[in-house]
Parts: C-alpha cells; sequence; structure tokens
C-alpha cells in the first residue's frame, strides 16, 4: 500500500457525493423510486471507505481504512465493493418494480393488477363467450316426422378456416322445430282488385277512362303521376265487385295484368276488353297488347298494353311503370274463442278464422276449445278454392278470332262490266269514297259494315266476311277501325247465312248485336265503320286475372312481415332468421335475426310482428324466413369428478382441468354468469363472491382465476362456509369450456352437428357469432377498477351511465348524452364492441336490463350501437435526406393508422389537422407535413365537398322534425384513404 498519509492524490476526501434525488410528478407511466445505480453506489462507497469509522456511533473512533486510498479494480477491497454495488443495484431494481406493482397504473404485471383490483373488491373480468343464433333445418321428405324436439346443450361445431381450431357452441334453449318452419315466405301476390274509372283530360284531351288498381299503398308522395286519392268505393266501376275494399280507396293506372293461364294465345298487337260493373251499369275499356311474356314456372301470363289510337284526340301520356307498393290493412279488432260447437266445415272456418283477425294466442284457444287439428286448418284454409265471379259478364276478356266486314276484299265499282240483265243495273250505285251514286254526284264515304253496297240498312246488325265459327250468345265483340274509336258490343245471336253483294258472294257470320241490357241494341249503331277498314274482334273468352307480384321489398325498417299462408304454433320473443338479398345491394346477401312481439292471424294468412324494425331492405322473391330458430352461446360443456372431500382439511380447493371456463353475459352487475356448478356427493353447491359472510353450514364455494386462465374452486373453513364431508371421488363440476374472440365465427360456419337427431336434415348460423370479450387486459383493468367505487352499482349522473357502461363485460366504450325528447329529458347511451364494432345483441340487451336495475325507473335512457365513419387523409412529406422516404411513409402510414383506429378514438371525437400533423412530426426522419386534403368520407364523392381543418363527430341528436334518434359517432381513418407522398421543393 501507499505510505502516504495524505488522500488528496486520490480525490477521495472531496466529500461524499448525493444520492439522485426521488422524486415523482403526477401522471407518469413508472415511478422512480430506487436510491442508486451501481455506479453511484460504488462511488460513495468508494468515497466512505477512508473516512468511516471502526464503530458507527462513535465518529470520532479511529478510523481503520484510512490508509486504503488504492482505486485498482484488482485490489480485493476494491473488488468487493463493487460486488456489493451490483448487489445494490439489483436490490434497489427489484425494490423499484415492487414498488411500480403496488400501484395500479405503473403496475406491469397482470398478477398485480388482479391483486390490486380485488383489495377493492374488483374481480378482472374473465371474459365473455360470444353467441349467435341457429336456424335448424327439418326433415320435410314424405313419411318424416316432420317435428324434432332439440334439448338445451345442443352442441354444434364450426367448420374452422385455415390455421384456427374448431369452436364448439351449444344451445341455450329447448327447441321445438317444424317442418313447415323451415322457410317461410312473405307474401308474393295481392289481389288484382281493379276498376275503370273517368279521368279528366288536360288541354286538348277529353275525359278518358282508365284500368287502375284500387288500394296499392299509401306510401306514394301526392304529385305521383297516375295516382287517383280518396276514390268512393261505391261509385267505382270494378271488375270483380265481389272482392272486398274499404269505404274510399286510393288507385294508380297500370299498364300491365297477369293472367293464371300462360297459354292464353295473346299475341302483340291483340286486343283485350276489360268490362267493369256497377250495379247493373256496365263500362267497357278496350286497349292493345304491347308485350307478351310467358311466366311460365309460375303459370302465368304477363301481358302489357296500350290505349288504342284516338283518331278525334290526343292520346293520353303514356303509363309510368311503378313498383306497385303493397301495404298491410291495419286491424281494428280481434276475435275471441268460440264456446259453442263450431263445425269443421269450409264454410265455417271462412267465416269463423279466414274472414277475421285472430292473434295466435286467441287462436290456439279457439283450436283447443273446438277440438281442431293446427295442421288440418291450416291445409284446410290453403286448399280453399275460389268462388264464382259475382259478375261473369264483368272482367278482362281476350278474343278467339279477328275477322273483317263481308265486302272488305270486294272489287272497286268502278271496274265492273256493265250488266246486260234486262231487269236492270245491278249496282245502280258505289260503295267508295268518289264512286258515282244512283241519281247523281258521288260518295263522300266508304259505305259502313251497317249498310249494304248500296246503302241500305241491313238486318241483322251486321256481316263478317266469313263464317266464324264459336261466337256464343252473351260474348263480347269489339269493332275497330283507323277512322273511328274502337266500340264494345253485346252479341246477342251469330249465326252462318248466306250473303250475295259488293260482287260477292259466300257464306258469313250474321250477328246481331246486344246492348248491356243482354236484349238486342236499338237503335242500329250508327258509328262510322267503314266496310273495307274495320275489324271484329269476336269469340270473346273472359280470362281469370292472376293476383299481382308484389314488387315492393320487405323494407328496413319494417316491423311487420306478412307470410304467404297461415302458419300456427309460433310465439312472442321466438327469433326469426331472415336470409335473402339486399334490395339496395343487388347480388349482395345479408342475413338477420330478428323477436317477435306478436303473431296476427287475417284472410288465411298470418303476419309476424317484429320488436324492432328490420336492419336491411330484402328483395321479397328471394326471402326466406326460418322460425326454426335459437340462441347458443360458445362453449363447450364438460363434466368432470373433482376429487374427494376431506371434512379435516379447512379451506379445501380443487383446480379445473379444462381451462378457460366459460362466462356468459347476463343482466347483472358484473355483467357476466359463470356456467359452473358444483355438487357435493349429489346436492349443488353454491358459488359467492367471498365467503366473508357465509354460515357455518352454507353450502357455498368461492372461485378465483388465475393470470393463466385457470380456475380454483375453494370451499369453507367450518367457520365461514361449510367444509367439504368426507368422501370418496364426491366432489363433480359441470361447466363450459371456451371463451373469448376465438369463439366469433363467421357466418355459415356452426354447421356440424355433434349427435344427428332423427329427423334433423341440417344446421348453420345464417349471421355471425358475435358479443365475445377475451380476459381483461392490463389497460382496461386500470381503467375499470376504479369506476367500480365510481358508481357502487348505482347509476344516478350521467358519468355513471358512461362508467357502469364501459366496465360492463363486451363493451369497449361508451358515451352518454342527453336529449330533450317529448318535452322530458332522456339518456342515450352509445357503446361499442369491446371487440370493435356494434356490441353484440346479448351484450346490448343485458346492459340495458342492469342498467334499469340500478338506475331512476323515472329517468327515461335508451342504449344503442354507435354509428361508424371516416375520414381520408392526404398529406405532402418533407423527409430528412438521411433517411428513405419510403420507410417515413411507412411509419407515417403505420402511426396514423394506429392513432386513428378504433382502440384510440372515443365516440364523438372529430379530428383536427393540428392533431395529425403534430402525430407526424413525431415520426423520426419527418421534416414538415403539409396536408392537402382531409375531408370525411362519403361513397358519394360529390357530396364530400372542399377540404376541412377539421372533420367533426358528433354525440347522439335528436331531430324534432322526424322525430329520430341518431346515435353518436365514432370517427376512423379510412384505411384505403391515406395518401402520403414526398414534398417537391
Amino acid at each position: 500500500m501507499n505510505s502516504d498519509t495524505s488522500l488528496d492524490d486520490c480525490n477521495c476526501c472531496t466529500g461524499l457525493a448525493d444520492p439522485p434525488p426521488v422524486s415523482n410528478d403526477p401522471g407518469l407511466p413508472a415511478l422512480r423510486y430506487r436510491v442508486d445505480t451501481q455506479p453511484g453506489f460504488y462511488a460513495r462507497m468508494l468515497q466512505s471507505l477512508p473516512i468511516a469509522p471502526a464503530e458507527p456511533d462513535e465518529p470520532d473512533a479511529p478510523r481503520p481504512l484510512a490508509k486504503l486510498l488504492t482505486r485498482s479494480p484488482d485490489d480485493p477491497t476494491v473488488a468487493l465493493v463493487d460486488a456489493a454495488a451490483c448487489v445494490a443495484d439489483v436490490l434497489s431494481f427489484y425494490q423499484e418494480r415492487i414498488a411500480n406493482e403496488g400501484f395500479l397504473r405503473t403496475a406491469t404485471e397482470r398478477r398485480s393488477v388482479l391483486e390490486l383490483a380485488r383489495a377493492i373488491g374488483y374481480e378482472l373480468k374473465p371474459g365473455v363467450a360470444a353467441s349467435v343464433y341457429l336456424s335448424f333445418t327439418v326433415e320435410d321428405a314424405p313419411g318424416a316426422p316432420g317435428v324434432v324436439t332439440l334439448a338445451a346443450g345442443t352442441a354444434i361445431q364450426s367448420i374452422p378456416p385455415q390455421g384456427k381450431l374448431p369452436q364448439v357452441f351449444e344451445t341455450g334453449d329447448d327447441l321445438v322445430a317444424h317442418a313447415e318452419w323451415n322457410a317461410l315466405v312473405p307474401r308474393q301476390l295481392r289481389p288484382a282488385d281493379m276498376a275503370i274509372i273517368d279521368v279528366p283530360g288536360t288541354g286538348q284531351q277529353t275525359t278518358r277512362k282508365a284500368l287502375v288498381l284500387l288500394g296499392p299503398a299509401g306510401s306514394f308522395p301526392a304529385e305521383t303521376p297516375d295516382l287517383h286519392t280518396g276514390l268512393v268505393s261505391a261509385s267505382l266501376y270494378r271488375l270483380d265487385p265481389g272482392l272486398a275494399v274499404d269505404a274510399t280507396v286510393d288507385a294508380i293506372e297500370v299498364g300491365r295484368v297477369y293472367f293464371t293461364d300462360a297459354t292464353t294465345g295473346i299475341a302483340v298487337g291483340d286486343l283485350l276488353l276489360f268490362v267493369a260493373k256497377r250495379s247493373s251499369d256496365l263500362v267497357k275499356l278496350v286497349m292493345r297488347a304491347v308485350a307478351v311474356t310467358p311466366e311460365t314456372s309460375l303459370k302465368r301470363l304477363r301481358v302489357d298494353f296500350e290505349a288504342l289510337p284516338d283518331p278525334v284526340t290526343p292520346l293520353p301520356p303514356p303509363i309510368v311503370a311503378f313498383t306497385v307498393p303493397y301495404a298491410l290493412k291495419p286491424v281494428l279488432s280481434f276475435a275471441k274463442p268460440l264456446i259453442s260447437a263450431v263445425s269443421f266445415t269450409g264454410t265455417s272456418i271462412t267465416t269463423t278464422v279466414v274472414n277475421q283477425a285472430w292473434r295466435e294466442s286467441d287462436l290456439q284457444a279457439m283450436i283447443g276449445i273446438q277440438g281442431w287439428s293446427s295442421v288440418a286448418l291450416v291445409q284446410t284454409i290453403a286448399t280453399q278454392p275460389s268462388g264464382p265471379p259475382v259478375a261473369p259478364e264483368a272482367g278482362a276478356f281476350a278474343f278467339g278470332a279477328k275477322v273483317g266486314f263481308f265486302g272488305n276484299n270486294g272489287p272497286k265499282w268502278a271496274i265492273l262490266p256493265n250488266s246486260t240483265n234486262t231487269n236492270g243495273t245491278a249496282y245502280e250505285s258505289g260503295w267508295d269514297a268518289n264512286d258515282a251514286i244512283s241519281g247523281g254526284g258521288t260518295l263522300s264515304a266508304p259505305r259502313t259494315v251497317w249498310t249494304d253496297s248500296q246503302g241500305n240498312a241491313i238486318s241483322p246488325s251486321a256481316y263478317l266476311e266469313r263464317a266464324v265459327p264459336g261466337i256464343a250468345r252473351g260474348s263480347w265483340t269489339v269493332f275497330d277501325a283507323p277512322e273511328a274509336t274502337a266500340q264494345v258490343y253485346g252479341v246477342f245471336d251469330a249465326r252462318e247465312a248466306s250473303r250475295a253483294d259488293y260482287g260477292l258472294s259466300g257464306r258469313a257470320t250474321a250477328l246481331t248485336l246486344a246492348g248491356d241490357d243482354g236484349n238486342v241494341l236499338t237503335p242500329k249503331p250508327t258509328t262510322n265503320f267503314p266496310f273495307r277498314s274495320t275489324t271484329a274482334y269476336v269469340a270473346s273468352r273472359q280470362l281469370a286475372l292472376a293476383d299481382l307480384p308484389i314488387d315492393q321489398p320487405v323494407a328496413a325498417g319494417d316491423t311487420s312481415i306478412e307470410l304467404d299462408g297461415m302458419v300456427l304454433g309460433l310465439t312472442i320473443g321466438q327469433p326469426i332468421a331472415l336470409v335473402g338479398e339486399r334490395d339496395d345491394l343487388p347480388g349482395v346477401s345479408a342475413a338477420e335475426v330478428a323477436l317477435l312481439q306478436d303473431i296476427v292471424h287475417a284472410d288465411g294468412r298470418s303476419t309476424l310482428v317484429l320488436q324492432q324494425g328490420l336492419t336491411y331492405s330484402y328483395v321479397r322473391a328471394g326471402l326466406v324466413i326460418s322460425a326454426n330458430v335459437v340462441h347458443a352461446t360458445h362453449g363447450e360443456t364438460v363434466n368432470e369428478m373433482l376429487g374427494s372431500g376431506d371434512a379435516s382439511q379447512a379451506n379445501q380447493s380443487f383446480v379445473l382441468k379444462k381451462p378457460p371456463t366459460t362466462f356468459l353475459s347476463a343482466p347483472t352487475a358484473s355483467g357476466v354468469q359463470s356456467t359452473l356448478e358444483v355438487r357435493v356427493g349429489g346436492v349443488r353447491w353454491d358459488e359467492r363472491p367471498s365467503l366473508y359472510d357465509a354460515a357455518p353450514n352454507d353450502l357455498v364455494y368461492t372461485t378465483r382465476i388465475a393470470d393463466d386462465a385457470t380456475m380454483t374452486v375453494t370451499f369453507g373453513d367450518g367457520t365461514q362456509g361449510a367444509r367439504l364431508p368426507t368422501g370418496s371421488v364426491n366432489v363433480a363440476a359441470t361447466y363450459r369450456s371456451g371463451i373469448g374472440p376465438d369463439g366469433e365465427v363467421d357466418a355459415g360456419t356452426l354447421t356440424m352437428l355433434r349427435a344427428q337427431p332423427l329427423g334433423l336434415r341440417s344446421v348453420t348460423n345464417p349471421i355471425a357469432a358475435s358479443g365475445a370479450e377475451g380476459p381483461e387486459q392490463l389497460a382496461d383493468a386500470r381503467r375499470n377498477a376504479p369506476l367500480t367505487l365510481l358508481t357502487f352499482e348505482r347509476v344516478v349522473s350521467l358519468l355513471d351511465y358512461e362508467n357502469y357502461a364501459r366496465a360492463y363485460p363486451g363493451i369497449g366504450k361508451a358515451r352518454g348524452d342527453v336529449l330533450w325528447v317529448d318535452g322530458a329529458s332522456m339518456v342515450y347511451l352509445t357503446v361499442a364492441g369491446a371487440t370493435g364494432g356494434a356490441p353484440g345483441s346479448d351484450a346490448l340487451a343485458n346492459l340495458q336490463q342492469s342498467i334499469a336495475g340500478a338506475s331512476d325507473p323515472a329517468q327515461r335512457f335508451v342504449a344503442a350501437a354507435y354509428v361508424q365513419r371516416y375520414f381520408t387523409l392526404s398529406a405532402q412529406l418533407a423527409v430528412d435526406p438521411r433517411y428513405r422516404f419510403a420507410d417515413v411513409q411507412a411509419a407515417v402510414q403505420a402511426a396514423v393508422l394506429s392513432a386513428f383506429g378504433f382502440d384510440a378514438r372515443d365516440l364523438g371525437q372529430s379530428v383536427t389537422a393540428a392533431e395529425i400533423m403534430a402525430l407526424v412530426h413525431t415520426v423520426p426522419g419527418v421534416v414538415a407535413i403539409d396536408i392537402v386534403e382531409l375531408l370525411p368520407y362519403a361513397d358519394d364523392a360529390q357530396a364530400v365537398g372542399a377540404s376541412l381543418d377539421a372533420v367533426p363527430a358528433f354525440g347522439a341528436r335528436y331531430d324534432t322534425a322526424t322525430k329520430t334518434q341518431t346515435p353518436a359517432e365514432l370517427l376512423l381513418v379510412n384505411p384505403a384513404g391515406v395518401t402520403l407522398t414526398e414534398m417537391t421543393p
């Protein structure tokens, strides 16, 4: 050692350095708690060695190490100090880590957060199982039972995509599935209740007759062309007066009809006759077919027609081709069950059931009282034939023959040779215009069908050019010519006769025309029908008008769906699945599940009344409704023997062997319900959050979920909760395994039944599973744990609504707004799902029920899913030359997508250009940014407008004009709408 006792050479007596200060500002993500690090410990210990007294309590005592002046690292004493400094560094590091783990905000270990939360009575949320609705198809082949009973717990397995495992779902309720519920169809047809009305002309037009469809719907705007409103039914001339109609109806002109026979022989250019009746009066309307389309598969013929040209007045404007909507008739009263006996006949069924409106419960009571069969009743109503028309002379008619009149093909009078008959000239006068007539002068117009060639009236009324069979008495005929308006006549008589005139001779049909009363038409018609150009349409036959197809979609927002027939046995609250093509997006299929609020039967058809309006609009012709639907949740049932009870052990515990245990969404304060059921010796014990208040004989247990998702079941100690009785393998557990986002399987993937019941054909999930949430993450636990102390399971203030919802399983975001609706305040709670998107239907319904139980019943509130909106960004970047632009561009893109994604944004949070610029400047390599465009995203680019300094996102709103409520918006960046280019000098 150096013998010099001076300490100045090594600077070891310059005084001990102060340790670094330990202080913490509010809001830091981590605490500074360690007193020093290895270099500081090492330096201070070396400095303190020469001045350290032999006895710490005697400062004046000798300093044994005063001559220890070396600082060489290989000196044993210095090396020992270095080792001690390392130990102090390790201890202070872990001391700091332990201190951080003692606070909720700074803890990084899930176990720490779990234990801290338990200190205030909060358990980390175990997660929520996904839920879905399953649609079953029952075998309907002849001989099949047609009814299948599925018990709750029926297991269905998914077909997983590549790289994922299959998931098992189990039904939550019993289901009695019926074959007739496989594919219910909305009403496709409506009665072709048509009438002929007089329409006042405009301009040069005179009053015209029009064929109209009665009672299309009340959904036309007042300015709709060809719409006639407020018509008095009693004054209408109707094609079928026997159809029921309201006292006043609206009507719309039609240019198309459907006939029940696709082989009627109608061709383009043929005439159609429509005859309408009011009391004993008839009105006729003639139309010409312009398009004929057989619809063989539907066993009907579609005929488009137009009015005949009128040689006197201009034609009316063409009829606009409307998609005729159909509206349900309001039900004003419902029938009640009859105690007196009603015979089961077609007539009594029509009178008692079809012609009245029934609620499902009342009709089922009626069926039970009368002892009828539900199946037989439905079949009887479906197969009842329609009665004969009330007025057979009215309706729609086509014609079997189209012929000219006698003489139309005769020679010109002027070219006939002079007669040598000594009795006189055969034809003293001509018959075409400008021909000479006897006595001098010429004809101003050709002869008509009502006279012979010499202008003498003929009897009977007219002669056709040939003999035409099949013209029956009472049938209709139409005379049509370019020079005159077509006229409709009845046929009193038609017989074959010989005829010689116009230089011709032959057999012809002599027509005797009749008036509307069926008697011979008097006086004789005088309409100027030239004999050469006039055409007669004869041999009329009545055509059965087919019901009109309802082209109106089953629209979004509709709360009732009328079916094509009667369906019995459905219950209130029963789910139904709708699958079909979207009306607003051709070629795109959609599906949804709705709950029944009521079932009404009227006119031989059932109407499904829904609890909420439909989400999508569906093409009516392709929509299929399944009523064999049941709710199911993710998780597979496990039956496990936990072990043997031992009464000598206090707080005996067991670990479940197949984690994670399934928790289901429930309307409780915690928002979840465990699927675990424990039985000891066959007796069920009850789960409690804690054994603290349990009596010594209470058969209870508590559970704890470890960080690895394993669940431990702990029983009492005999003081707080009963001990397990001694027995051999007498502790059994039944629970379900499976939870979290893995259960959110796609639509159409749950198709594998674990066991195929007899009579069941298939199963599927029409919509994707939803509502899942994984075990609570650290960030969520830090936020949610204190919320329980803010609400104490009571909801009073607006902030309480938000906090309660944020802490609820399955809910990721929440925002409360106060709306003034109908003269009173309403809390509008907008929520988002924990995994993004809308929350599952179970989570939303349970949240509403849970808040209702924790809040003031007098305070109105609504919980609804948010409205998602997007914005687009276009910007130029100036990049440090030391960086590659592509790397900086990718980093900025990632930063923008992360900062303005679902996890980072709140409901109602707007986006500003300043916020984006501040974010981009934090990316290494960015020198400057110029925002070119900041726009809200819309499908219609023309509706966006100019670039904005900020894109607003709104909270919940109420529109007093439309009386509609709109949820809060979540504004996110469009992942495909970020454009970053390099700034040029």
